[in-house]
């Protein structure tokens, strides 16, 4: 991994990013690769390096712990994969589909949905939610009411309380639908997200330092890395309209982790990237520990029908857009109950089947089962879908396979 700490040494030498912690391993734990590089903060007088257990804010991270979760649920017959979720999230009943907009009085055109929401759905960004703050067409719906998008402000259920933008099953768009899934868990056990986690997840795999509230947690705090922004603006897809530009200190740390009314599946988690890791090798090794062989062989299995298929397939034709979910422009992808799934091998990279996603400030994973491979690449930058750093996770990944396929040959050798 010499090349790529030296390229890493280099990038935040140059300010390309502030800091990183990186962190690879295999199945079997014969490879086990923790790294950190750069500072914890490009604020004036900062000079702190960036710690291997550094707390980050690991935004929609989370769904892949949620997903989890609801499985287990699934699993234990609470409730099921295909059911109406209305019967445990009342208040999607009735939800009506945002069509457009009346030229003359600017008020909303909807239509009620012929079709049921499902956990399945709501998994696979198939349901017709969207996040009101990443899409245009519900800004203009909440500023018709007098309302503002937001990340933090006001209930969970509230700020993704929003009409769909079409009907159920029949197209793909980003969206809320894991934080909706986090709540019918909490629902049907009578008990907060994070309290379930910590029994049914953090606990058996051995985490300490992942949370959704950090109130009662002053020793994750302290642990931070302050958020860091590319210089040069935004374009109209809201990411950097320059990615040659540096980065710089921003105080905006976009979602607060303390004082929350909820915790949300979605977007909501702090954690480290050494826990974060404990949960990726739990799903590639299948060692039983959170979810069934089977259930995480439905984890990983790609979900999405024809129609909903040809949309992404549509959506990640914009460079923008991929980068902003963390897809490569020759590999094509498809969706799974945990991520987004890889249709196609990519060559010295992930093999087909890989799942993978990103969290807002710049965090990257990947699990490979067919080749035992998995691994984390953090950051706090914004804004979302950092071409340069997407860079250093393909570099980082790239340098994990080729040091396996190493050790490997190294121990070939030795037993002939």
């Amino acid at each position: 991994m010499e090349s790529f700490e030296k390229r890493l040494t280099a990038a935040t030498a140059n300010l390309e990013i502030a800091g990183a912690v990186v962190a690879s391993g295999n199945a079997s734990r014969t490879f086990q690769y923790i790294h950190a590089n750069g500072v914890a903060s490009l604020k004036e007088g900062a000079s702190e390096v960036i710690r291997d257990d550094a707390i980050f804010w690991i935004a929609s991270l989370s769904k892949l712990m949620t997903g989890i979760a609801v499985l287990q649920c699934v699993e234990r017959g609470q409730f099921t994969l295909d059911e109406d979720v209305t019967r445990i999230l009342p208040e999607l009943k009735n939800v009506e589909i945002l069509k457009g907009f009346n030229k003359a009085s600017g008020k909303p055109i909807t239509l009620r949905a012929t079709k049921i929401i499902t956990l399945r759905h709501l998994l696979t960004h198939t349901s017709g939610l969207s996040y009101d703050i990443y899409n245009r067409r519900l800004q203009q719906w909440r500023k018709s009411r007098g309302e503002e998008a937001n990340f933090t402000q006001g209930s969970l259920i509230w700020r993704y309380s929003t009409p769909l933008l079409f009907e159920p099953g029949e197209s793909w768009e980003y969206g809320s639908g894991v934080d909706w899934a986090g709540q019918m868990l909490e629902r049907a056990n009578n008990m907060s997200l994070q309290d379930y986690m910590e029994k049914y997840i953090w606990l058996p795999l051995q985490i300490d330092d992942i949370a959704f509230r950090l109130d009662a947690r002053p020793d994750m705090v302290w642990r931070m890395p302050d958020m860091s922004l590319r210089q040069g603006g935004l374009n109209k897809f809201g990411t950097a309209l320059d990615p040659t530009k540096l980065v710089e200190y921003s105080p905006n740390r976009v979602w607060t982790p303390t004082g929350l009314r909820d915790d949300s599946g979605g977007a909501g988690g702090y954690g480290s990237v050494i826990d974060f890791m404990k949960v990726l090798h739990s799903l590639v090794a299948n060692d039983g520990k959170v979810l069934s062989a089977n259930m995480v062989n439905e984890l990983f299995r790609p979900q999405l029908n024809s129609s909903s298929q040809a949309h992404m397939d549509s959506l990640v034709q914009v460079k923008e857009r991929r980068n902003i979910m963390g897809i490569r422009e020759a590999v094509k992808m498809g969706h799974s109950l945990g991520g987004i799934i890889a249709l196609e091998d990519a060559e010295g990279l992930r093999s087909q089947g890989t799942m993978s996603w990103q969290g807002l400030p710049n965090i990257y994973w990947w699990a490979d089962r067919a080749a035992g491979v998995y691994g984390v690449f953090a950051t706090q930058i914004i804004p979302t879908g950092d071409p340069k750093t997407l860079e250093l996770f393909e570099e980082f990944e790239r340098a994990t396979y080729a040091e396996i396929k190493k050790n490997k040959a190294k121990g070939m050798t030795a037993k002939l």
